[in-house]
C-alpha cells in the first residue's frame, strides 16, 4: 500500500473511534421493552420462564501492559481484558463491558455494569414483572439474575433444573464464540502491540459489527464454534442477604415448574 505502520495505525485509530462513537449506541443497547420476544423464546424452548438474556465473561488477551500489569494478568497465566457480553436469543450481543483487567472476577464486572443498575432499579419498582438473565456460578444469584445450584445430588429437582439451566445458558457461549470467530484480532493467539484501551475499543466495535452481521445473516463458515476460553472464574455464592434470600425463592419456583 506504500504506507508506513505509524500511519496505519494512526488511520485505523480514527476509523475506529468513530465506529465505536456511531456505531455502538445504534447497534449495542440493553432496552428491557425490546425483550419480550427474548422471553417468549426461552420460555417456549426451556420452559423457564421471563429470561431476557445470557450473561458470561470472557477473556480478551493482551500483551504485558506497561502500567498496572498486575491488573490485566488472569488466571490462565496470561494478560487480557475480562469482557462481560450479555445475549439475547438470537446471538446478538446487547451488552458489552471491557473496562476491566484480566485479573477481575466476573461477578466484580457485574457488579459495576449499568445494565444490573436497570435490572436492580425495575425489580425494586415493580418486582412482580420482573425479569432475569442467566448466568454460571461466577456471578451471584439475585432476583435479575439466575444461576445454578452447588454441587446437586445425582437425579435431585436441583441437578435437573441445572442441567436445563446449562442447555438455556449455552447461547451466550455460543454467541462469544462467533463474536471471537469473526474477528480474529480478539482471539488469544492475535495479540498485538496493543494499549488496553484500544484492545477495549476493537472489543466494542467488533461487538457492533457482530451484531449488524447477525442482522443482515452474514455467513459465519465455522458452524464448531466454541467459546473455549471463557473466563473461569471462584463460585459466587451471593452474600446472605435479602436479595439471595429472594433469588432463592425465584430460583426454586422455577426449578418446581419444570418438575411439573
Amino acid at each position: 500500500m506504500g504506507m508506513s505502520q505509524s500511519l496505519v495505525s494512526k488511520l485505523s485509530t480514527i476509523v475506529v473511534t468513530e465506529i465505536e462513537r456511531n456505531l455502538c449506541p445504534e447497534h449495542i443497547r440493553f432496552t428491557l421493552e425490546s425483550l419480550s420476544g427474548c422471553m417468549e423464546w426461552f420460555y417456549e424452548k426451556y420452559k423457564i420462564p421471563r429470561v431476557i438474556g445470557c450473561i458470561d465473561g470472557t477473556h480478551i488477551g493482551l500483551q504485558k501492559p506497561s502500567e498496572n500489569e498486575h491488573m490485566f494478568f488472569n488466571r490462565k497465566g496470561f494478560h487480557s481484558l475480562n469482557v462481560m457480553i450479555i445475549c439475547d436469543h438470537q446471538y446478538k450481543i446487547n451488552a458489552i463491558n471491557a473496562r476491566y483487567g484480566g485479573a477481575a472476577h466476573d461477578s466484580f464486572v457485574w457488579k459495576q455494569s449499568e445494565q444490573r443498575i436497570i435490572l436492580e432499579e425495575k425489580f425494586e419498582i415493580n418486582s412482580n414483572n420482573n425479569s432475569w438473565l442467566l448466568g454460571d456460578s461466577g456471578y451471584p444469584l439475585e432476583p435479575w439474575c439466575i444461576t445454578p445450584y452447588r454441587n446437586p445430588a445425582e437425579g435431585s429437582s436441583e441437578s435437573v433444573f441445572n442441567a436445563v439451566h446449562s442447555k438455556a445458558r449455552c447461547m451466550v457461549e455460543r454467541t462469544i464464540g462467533i463474536y471471537k470467530g469473526r474477528w480474529k484480532i480478539l482471539c488469544n493467539d492475535k495479540r498485538g502491540r496493543y494499549t488496553p484501551q484500544k484492545v477495549a475499543m476493537f472489543s466494542n466495535v467488533c461487538a457492533a459489527l457482530h451484531n449488524i452481521c447477525m442482522e443482515f445473516k452474514v455467513p459465519f463458515n465455522q458452524p464448531s464454534v466454541t467459546a473455549n476460553d471463557v473466563a473461569v472464574n471462584d463460585i459466587d455464592i451471593g452474600e446472605h442477604t435479602q436479595i439471595l434470600r429472594i433469588g432463592q425463592n425465584i430460583r426454586n419456583q422455577i426449578k418446581q415448574s419444570l418438575l411439573n
